[in-house]
Order: C-alpha cells, then structure tokens, then sequence
C-alpha cells in the first residue's frame, strides 16, 4: 500500500471512531476491528473520584455556619387579617355620653364587682342602686348585649362598656354582696388589730400594755356595736343581717388577748405620785358615766404642775394635767387602769377657759394587779 493509500485510511479510521462516539452513548465501549475502546458513562458530565456527601435537607443552611435553618426574616402577612370584635368606637362614645348622668354611680358597681367590701357609705350604695337603676332601662333598649372592643384591649376604662353593662344588669347582686364582705373585712381588721396589740406585750413603758378595750369582757356589747355600725347597709341591700355565729374568729382573738394580759398584770406598776382633787372628782365622774358598774381601786396625777403647750411664735396654745385611775370590772380577773386629762385652751391675758372638749378617759385599757 502506497503513502497516498495509507493516509486515507487512517482518516477514515478516526472519522469512524467519532461517528460511533457520538452515536453510542450509552454503550460501554466501541470495537473497531479487533480493537475494544472504552467509554466513561457520563462523558459530558464525568464524576469526581470522590463525590460530596448528597445534601437531603432543601432548606438553605445558615450562612453563618449554623445548621439551623436561617428563618424568613419578613413572616408578616401583607394584610391586615385581625377581626375587631365587640363595640364600634361610635357605639363606646354613644354609651358613654348615655351613660354620663350616671356615672358615679355606675362606676361604684363597676368597682364593687371587682373589688368587693367596697361600699363602706351608705350615700355611695344608694347613688349606685338609683344610678344603677336608672341606667339600666337605657340599657334594655339601646345596648342589651353590648360588649368591649376588641380594639380598646382594657387600656381605657370607659371603653368597657360590657362591663359597665353586666354592673347595670347586677347591680342589686353587686350591692348585697359587698355589704356581706363589708362585715367580714371589718371583722379581718379587727382581729389584725387584735394580733396587733398582743404584739406589744414583749415591751415595758409608761404606755405599754394598754390594749384592751371597754368591750374586751363583754361579748354582747363587742357584736352589738359591729352591728349597728352595718345594720343600715343590711336593710338598705335587703338582706338579713348574721347571726353572732359569724363573730366566732374575732371573739377568739379577743379570748387569746385578754388571757394574755392577765398573764402579763404583774409587769407595770401605777405611776401616779401627785393628787389634785379637782380633777380627780371629774375622773371619778368620767369613769362612771363610761362604766357604770367600775368600783375604784387608786387615783391619782402624773403632773403636779400644769403643763403648757405653745405655738411656735411662743403664745400658750393650753395646758393640761394628766392623772391615771385603778378600777375593777365585772368579768376581769385583775384590775384595769387607764389615764385621764383636764385641758384648758389658752383665751388671752393669761387665762385658760375652765374645761376643753378633748377633756376625758383614754379609750385603751391596761390589765394590772390590784396593788
């Protein structure tokens, strides 16, 4: 075979050899005589010797290299899909301007709901029936399910006007059961009062120990007087007042108190050391008209001379003595001393009228021996 011959076919060879290359892709491998060429399986695409690890998780990694997914930073819905529920703001505003010649009273059942033993003045009760009342026959025909705004979220009082309305509604409930726990909160203060004054026994002094009351050996009189206090209050709500069961709490406080100061008797002394006859015949006449069944044990003044009190240009204002009295009462197992003054208020030129107002016994009684 020539040169010429020779190189023809060789082109014809490696025009062959592209031919079944392209034509056979998905063939292995190609002969061409007795000649076996192969072929890699993706030769547009070849693969590294050492494929990275497939990532399953589609959500793009944090760029900072946390494998938390980063979140959508904007995740706002693009509109407004909140619903206002309750009353407008043109229905709040028509409420309360209704409501205005109300307001106080409405205002005292709104509190009372909330916060009961509120209704401690009898005026306040009777404006928040009255107004209540009134209030509430506009109520009925205008605003009969009425609610609060959704819009509002309590951040104003007066747009509460499901509240306002419901106080309307309850008001005759509202008002009973305030005046119900207007005893038990008085009862709670008086038996702190109590606890309170067993307190001061760990002390000696010219005022320690005066803690109990004329009422501290008389039960009748003690429930007597929480009584009268509420008992308008009572008929006023239309409700029956209790019965002395409810007193049970405080009549023990007042059991624990009083045998405390009978354990404690022996601890003072009485501290008179001076006499003025005057005076005394006004306590004498003092303690008798505050117990009449009080036998006297001791007199006597703590004060010889007057003691004058000033204003601050330095003009007397008055003067006053002091004096203690010792007396025995029915139901007390020791003798109980309290102190007295005669104040005279200053009237120019030197003089003092004959007897101020504050004249009198000190409410507070002290437990001591009869010596």
């Amino acid at each position: 075979m020539n040169q010429h011959s020779s190189t023809k076919l060789t082109r014809i060879i490696a025009l062959c050899f592209m031919t079944a290359l392209f034509a056979i892709g998905a063939s292995a491998q190609i002969r061409i005589g007795d000649i076996k060429i192969p072929l890699p399986k993706n030769p547009k695409n070849p693969q590294p010797k050492n494929p990275p690890t497939t990532n399953t998780n589609p959500t793009t990694p944090n760029p900072n290299g946390n494998k938390t997914p980063t979140p959508n930073a904007n995740t706002r819905p693009t509109a407004n899909t909140r619903v206002e529920t309750g009353a407008t703001r043109d229905q709040v505003s028509e409420f309360n301007k209704d409501m205005a010649p109300y307001r106080n009273g409405m205002y005292y059942l709104k509190w009372w709901a909330e916060k009961p033993a509120g209704c401690r003045e009898l005026s306040s009760i009777r404006t928040a029936l009255t107004h209540g009342a009134a209030f509430y026959e506009i109520v009925k025909q205008k605003y009969p399910t009425i609610e609060n705004p959704s819009w509002s979220a309590g951040n104003a009082e007066e747009h509460l006007v499901g509240d306002f309305r419901r106080a309307a509604e309850n008001r005759e409930a509202i008002t009973k059961n305030c005046v119900n726990q207007l005893l038990s909160a008085k009862l709670a203060e008086k038996i702190g009062s109590v606890n309170d004054a067993m307190a001061e026994f760990g002390e000696v002094g010219e005022w320690k120990g005066y803690v109990l009351g004329s009422d501290s050996f008389d039960k009748a009189a003690r429930h007597a007087a929480l009584m009268e206090a509420y008992k308008e209050h009572y008929a006023l709500v239309g409700i029956t007042m209790p019965d002395v069961s409810v007193f049970a709490e405080y009549d023990a406080a007042h059991d624990r108190l009083v045998a405390l100061a009978n354990e404690n008797a022996g601890k003072w002394v009485f501290p008179p050391t001076f006499r003025d006859a005057m005076i005394e015949a006004k306590a004498r006449g003092w303690l008798k008209d505050r117990h009449p069944k009080s036998t006297v044990v001791k007199i006597g003044m703590l004060h010889g001379e007057w003691q004058v009190n000033h204003h601050r240009n330095g003009i007397p204002s008055g003067r006053y003595k002091r004096g203690y009295v010792m007396f025995r009462l029915p139901g007390a197992q020791n003798c109980l001393v309290t102190s007295f003054a005669l104040e005279q208020n200053y009237i120019g030129g030197g003089r003092f009228n004959a007897e101020a107002v504050t004249s009198g016994l000190q409410h507070s009684l002290r437990m001591q021996l009869c010596k």
